[in-house]
């Protein structure tokens, strides 16, 4: 009995839980063991850190879907980018029948002056001591018409005045400046700093911290891509990290660039309109999803694509407003 209890109490002491440990687990092998042991502070964040990601996903998840449904799909957009190009056509043609209409008083305002006054004076007459003598004969009713024609031609050209200041600056940037959505879908990334998907094929360094050059516009694969503005195809083809893209020139200054395609639908050299079917999404290059990654570059530098997204848009709605 005497020589138990030393290993009783041994196996005792072996026993006891130690106090700064919480979790430990042992894989054995036939010919080795392994083992690791984490403490309550460590089993804590581990714990925290998880649920942390969890509920990230979890609100990203609940983003894309509540974003899903807001967002239009590409056919909806196509076609309120067609009602937007029509609104600006027909404010263009108001401009053009205002100043059609303007020409037009202008020209009826010369023909009663000279009906008015043949002469081309104010009032032609045979002057005699006693007084004007031999007025010329005006219709009734004549110098009533002439000022209410002129007043009608004052308040028009007032109108198309108004109308040309509004529309000279559309007109001037409306064809090569990128102004409506490159797709359909929810921005998944926006313009700037954000953390890198890929810390070793960083679009611009390898760090954590990368700064995204665009936005990115998820949706299904094979969504279709629209050019935002008129312009010319300067690349296209396969560009590296961007994967399958366009590149599209659109004044001296202005470019746009479209990446992570599944397929080109435009060559280099093309020229495209406002609106034309240019490629569909995909994942091609260092994506970790299917999405767009779109850029507008001015004078070769990249700015926030998200201000053109809707520039048509604020167009019609500056020209529809009440002076």
């Amino acid at each position: 009995m005497s020589i138990q209890k030393p290993e009783r109490r041994r196996a005792l002491r072996s026993s006891r839980p130690d106090s700064g440990r919480w979790l430990t687990v042992m894989v054995v092998f036939s010919h080795r063991t392994f083992r690791w042991s984490l403490t309550r502070q460590v089993m804590a964040w581990t714990l925290g850190i998880v649920a942390g990601f969890s509920a990230l996903a979890m609100i990203g998840s609940g983003y894309g879907f509540w974003a899903t449904k807001k967002i239009m799909n590409f056919s909806h957009l196509q076609k309120e980018t067609q009602e937007q190009q029509e609104q600006l056509r027909t404010s263009l043609d108001q401009a053009q029948a205002l100043e059609s209409e303007v020409t037009k008083l202008r020209q009826q305002h010369t023909e009663l002056l000279k009906l008015l006054d043949p002469k081309g004076q104010a009032g032609p007459t045979l002057t005699t001591p006693q007084g004007p003598a031999n007025p010329t004969p005006v219709a009734p009713g004549t110098q009533e018409r002439l000022s209410r024609l002129k007043q009608e031609l004052d308040l028009t050209a007032k109108q198309a005045a108004v109308v040309k200041a509004r529309m000279e600056p559309v007109i001037r940037a409306w064809s090569r400046t990128p102004s409506i959505p490159p797709t359909a879908g929810y921005l998944s990334s926006g313009f700037g700093m954000r953390v890198n998907p890929f810390s070793r094929s960083n679009e611009t360094e390898d760090s954590l911290l990368g700064y995204h050059s665009g936005i990115d516009i998820s949706n299904a694969v094979d969504t279709p891509i629209q050019s935002t503005a008129d312009g010319e195809v300067v690349e296209a083809g396969w560009m590296d990290r961007y994967g399958w893209g366009v590149r599209i020139r659109h004044t001296e200054s202005q470019e746009t660039l479209y990446g992570h395609m599944s397929h080109l639908m435009v060559k280099l050299g093309q020229k495209v309109s406002r609106g034309d079917i240019i490629g569909a999404m995909g994942r091609s290059g260092n994506a970790t999803g299917v999405h767009l990654h779109y850029e507008v570059r001015i004078n070769g530098k990249t700015v926030n694509p998200q201000p053109y997204l809707r520039l048509q848009a604020q167009w019609i709605r500056s020209l529809s407003r009440p002076s």
